[in-house]
């Protein structure tokens, strides 16, 4: 991902500036910058980086915090680049067109070649939408701005992420952005005698407030925005000044350090030795990745102040640079360095053929033989790509301009195609039987999209690719024992902190709609009578201090004479289903239910509409309903900018002034929570809404416990195709 090589002057391999004294010296420091040669450990920290990252999209469980590697990229890449800059800049040799021109050369050949071979596989292997959307992010991509289109769609965590063959190249895209901003900034700071330091970190504590302050009610956005991404790289900047203009000051520091520490313990060796310093920080930023790895997982918002791990541990170890015991058995052993050397391709190789991978198995996760084929397929390639790509681009004889030329030219036709293919209508011609690459389990994708589905009479359904719905509807193959396991403790471990706290839980199961309305499904398409969720709520009913609640059967029973309980072109249930469901629930744990009737509401186009893109898809009345309230509920709300927006709304308390209940209720929910809300808020005095339960069932025992006003309920609202 990173696209700098592991030394700023790209073309010897090493850190170059000569001894002088500049016109503009005094704008850095009065210290010439340090001549430094090539540093193998920061090819073998790219390496560390870079396969953190790669076996946690193939392992996830096995590395659950890989993903900080992408952190650790952005502090060297913010150092190497910057380094650069300030030495250009005092040396009077900076020029934008030099900057730009090593930029294409880096970073084009590689990504326009795994662009171009996707596209290619996509023909083959994607359906209509599937082929449409990589279409779009390779027009992104090639423009640097995917990670702006990702804001719009999904989390970096969600499962509909998997199957983004260009997902990764968001952190590409930050580096651009930053690389088109930086280096001006810079520039405009240096001609007008400011100080570059201060800059650097005013910029970068800027980026870090905005990470702080939005990560829990924004998380999608600052994770993909490079406004909150900035610090990071800049921290490498700040990294990179300090050890060009304060490196005999920070040598200085470090010898003190170390005789400090010497009149308390013998360490021998000459005056101003700074080894053990070394060695320390060396071993203390190894330390703080590995933690990072292992410790940190998708649970905790980030970047957030979490980001700080990788941050700390990557410049911890590029300044205790060579000497330090640590970096010359970890990182600059040959295996780490090679690694290092092939990591921007592999980076750009593994995760589109991870998730064509996925695509190809409709959606289930691959054999764990099939991932390990697939990183060795990556490296593979990722060697082949710098010795018959990159190297003869950047390095080979011939006309650097004409390279640079060319390398854009193929850039603008990779984006071009991209942007075509996203626009074009292949009404039915990208079928499953038209795809050259067969699918296993494709008899469970309906109609042109893996992810929709038309059904009968204007009704639209979720397609397979969500939470396999299609093959648990059918009842495909019941679920892992081991995964029933797992969400089974899971509410153990809630049940059983509540009952010490003599807190009852109950869990709201969302009927799926193809569940309530099989008679509108497409002809073909035959629900099994026994129920994939059956398999997760029988054991949970066995839970102590936990009530199952499933209201399927007073639904059914209801949906004849109510009228209809759920959307025809939306997934979740509408306000009259919602109410019902509320009923159900509230009889079961002995609540009030507020008096409510409903009115026919205008005809309402759901997020089927808009994730089917049938913009013309008629719209019918009968399934929107309006709530009409015997006593209107005085409310009011408290956000909690602590916690993260959901898929129902921002984590917030509902203080009801004239409640039906004086109880105190927590809700963890998914989407299915957003209809239902009104009747808790109308009900109880206080409504506590604390996140999504996928995150959450995790952390809510511990919150729980440690929480001074304890809930007098814990309600989870789950739909049904999650479990």
């Amino acid at each position: 991902m990173v696209e700098s090589d592991g030394s700023v002057d790209g073309e010897n391999g090493q850190v170059r500036s000569k001894d002088w004294r500049g016109r503009r010296a005094h704008n850095l420091s009065s210290a010439a910058p340090r001549t430094t040669d090539y540093r193998a450990e920061i090819d073998g920290l790219r390496a560390f980086a870079v396969l953190s990252v790669v076996l946690y999209h193939a392992f996830p469980a096995g590395l659950t915090g890989g993903f900080i590697g992408v952190d650790v990229f952005f502090v060297i890449s913010g150092y190497l680049i910057t380094s650069h800059i300030f030495a250009s800049l005092d040396d009077g040799r900076f020029s934008f067109a030099n900057f730009f021109g090593r930029r294409i050369r880096r970073i084009f050949p590689a990504l326009v070649l795994v662009m171009a071979v996707s596209v290619v596989f996509g023909w083959f292997a994607l359906l209509e939408e599937e082929f449409q959307q990589l279409g779009k992010h390779v027009a992104s991509g090639a423009a640097f701005i995917v990670n702006f289109i990702l804001v719009g769609e999904s989390g970096y965590f969600d499962a509909a992420a998997d199957t983004k063959p260009m997902l990764h190249l968001w952190s590409l895209a930050v580096e651009e952005q930053f690389y088109i901003v930086w280096p001006l900034v810079l520039w405009l700071a240096w001609r007008q005698r400011i100080n570059l330091l201060g800059i650097t970190l005013l910029v970068a504590v800027a980026s870090f407030y905005f990470n702080l302050r939005y990560v829990a009610t924004n998380p999608t956005g600052v994770f993909f925005w490079p406004y909150g991404r900035f610090w990071e790289l800049l921290s490498g900047s700040a990294l990179a000044w300090l050890m060009l203009y304060k490196r005999d000051a920070l040598d200085r520091a470090k010898a003190r350090i170390h005789a400090f520490i010497g009149r308390m313990i013998p360490l021998g060796g000459p005056a101003g030795q700074t080894a053990l310093v070394d060695h320390a920080m060396g071993l203390g930023g190894l330390c703080l990745l590995i933690y990072g790895f292992v410790g940190i997982t998708s649970d905790v918002p980030f970047p957030s102040a979490w980001a700080l791990v990788p941050v700390c541990g990557a410049i911890l170890i590029i300044a205790a640079g060579s000497a330090a015991w640590s970096n010359r058995i970890f990182m600059m052993n040959p295996v780490a360095v090679w690694f290092g050397l092939i990591s921007y391709p592999l980076y750009l190789w593994h995760w589109p053929i991870l998730s064509f991978l996925r695509i190809v198995e409709s959606g289930e996760t691959p054999h764990r033989d099939a991932r390990i084929a697939a990183v060795v397929l990556a490296i593979g390639l990722s060697w082949l790509t710098v010795r018959f790509v990159e190297r003869p681009l950047r390095f080979g004889r011939g006309n650097v301009r004409l390279k640079i030329t060319g390398l854009a030219g193929a850039m603008v036709c990779v984006g071009l195609a991209g942007l075509v293919i996203s626009r074009t209508d292949y009404a039915g011609t990208r079928t499953l039987d038209d795809l050259v690459i067969k699918r296993p389990g494709a008899e469970h994708i309906i109609g042109p999209s893996s992810r929709w589905y038309e059904g009968q009479e204007g009704w639209l359904f979720l397609g397979n690719s969500i939470d396999n719905t299609v093959a648990k509807l059918k009842l495909a193959s019941p679920p892992e024992p081991e995964d029933v396991d797992e969400k089974l403790q899971l509410f153990a471990n809630l049940a059983g902190a509540a009952a010490r706290t003599d807190t009852p839980v109950a869990l709201l199961v969302g009927p799926n709609k193809s569940t309530i309305y099989p008679e509108f499904l497409p002809e073909g398409v035959e629900p099994s009578e026994t129920r994939y969720v059956s398999y997760f709520t029988e054991p949970l009913k066995a839970v102590a201090n936990l009530v199952v609640v499933d209201p399927l059967e007073d639904l059914l029973q209801a949906k004849e004479e109510a009228g209809l309980l759920y959307y025809r072109t939306d997934t979740h249930w509408n306000d009259k289903g919602a109410f019902l469901a509320f009923s159900v629930l509230a009889e079961r744990m002995g609540w009030p239910v507020p008096r409510v009737s409903f009115e026919a509401g205008a005809p309402y186009a759901g997020d089927l509409i808009t994730m089917s893109q049938l913009d013309d898809f008629p719209v019918a009345t009968g399934d929107n309903w309006q709530v009409e309230w015997a006593g209107e509920p005085e409310l009011n709300v408290t956000p909690l900018p602590e916690q993260p927006t959901s898929s129902f709304g921002r984590a917030e308390i509902v203080s009801n002034a004239s409640p039906l209940s004086e109880k105190t209720v927590w809700i963890v929910g998914d989407s299915y929570t957003h209809a239902i809300r009104a009747f808790f808020d109308a009900t109880f005095r206080e409504v506590r809404y604390v996140g999504h339960w996928n995150s959450k069932l995790r952390t809510l025992p511990e919150e729980l416990l440690g929480a001074e006003k304890k809930p007098d309920a814990i309600v989870v609202v789950r739909v049904e195709r999650s479990f």
